[in-house]
């Protein structure tokens, strides 16, 4: 009788212990944004301004798991311009509208499906650039 209780008890331990393992785990919100962005549309104010040749890339590498370091690239009639360090920007995950991007606690983008978008607003004017992954 013991053995049979014994066994019973082993089969429930045995079946009970189930891992709980994510065989695919999502990757990080760094790893999903990094890469180069080509800046497709520019708008000042709200009015869309042709790019006229300027190519303007952002460039977002990962740092950790949730922070980005950013660069800004632009070439003007073939000469590059020197690059514009945007500094560490912090991602939070947006659910269905993709990755939001903050400086400090402020918004200045987001990502979804390799479109970039960035807010910023420079000598009083707002500007968005929105940008397709290379």
């Amino acid at each position: 009788m013991k053995k049979i209780f014994l066994i019973l008890f082993l089969s429930t331990l045995f079946f009970a212990c189930e891992e709980d393992k994510d065989k695919n785990p999502a990757p990080e919100l760094a790893a999903q944004v990094a890469g180069t962005y080509r800046v497709t549309e520019l708008n000042l104010d709200g009015t869309n301004k042709p790019l006229n040749g300027a190519v303007i890339t952002v460039q977002l590498d990962k740092f950790s798991a949730e922070v980005i370091t950013a660069k800004m690239k632009l070439k003007l009639g073939g000469v590059s311009e020197p690059d514009e360090d945007l500094g560490t920007l912090n991602l939070k995950n947006a659910g269905s509208t993709g990755i939001d991007i903050y400086e400090g606690t402020e918004k200045v983008g987001s990502v979804k499906s390799s479109k970039l978008n960035i807010f910023v607003i420079f000598d009083g004017q707002e500007i968005e650039m929105i940008a397709d992954k290379q």
